[in-house]
């Protein structure tokens, strides 16, 4: 059971340092939110080399994407998701 124990601590412990590393770069997103970042190369803001998107509950579900680099320049983008049709 110890040798067990260990390596799931460990683990959930490496997941979280992560997970934290990954999302403290935007805010995270209320009930029924996506929220979006884009990084673009320079201050002009002209090319887009990455983006990070979440979501929380709702029709959005729950997920975490991720694309290209992360720079300085960013701008950030909080999105309704859309409500479900009876």
């Amino acid at each position: 059971m110890k040798r067990l124990l260990k390596p799931a601590l460990l683990g959930a412990a490496l997941f979280g340092m992560g997970y934290a590393l990954v999302a403290y770069a935007y805010p995270m997103p209320g009930e029924n939110q996506e929220v979006y970042v884009e990084y673009y190369s320079n201050s002009a803001r002209t090319t887009i080399v990455g983006t990070r998107g979440i979501a929380h509950g709702g029709n959005c579900m729950a997920w975490h994407a991720t694309w290209g680099a992360t720079t300085a320049y960013s701008r950030v983008f909080i999105v309704n998701c859309p409500t479900a049709e009876p």
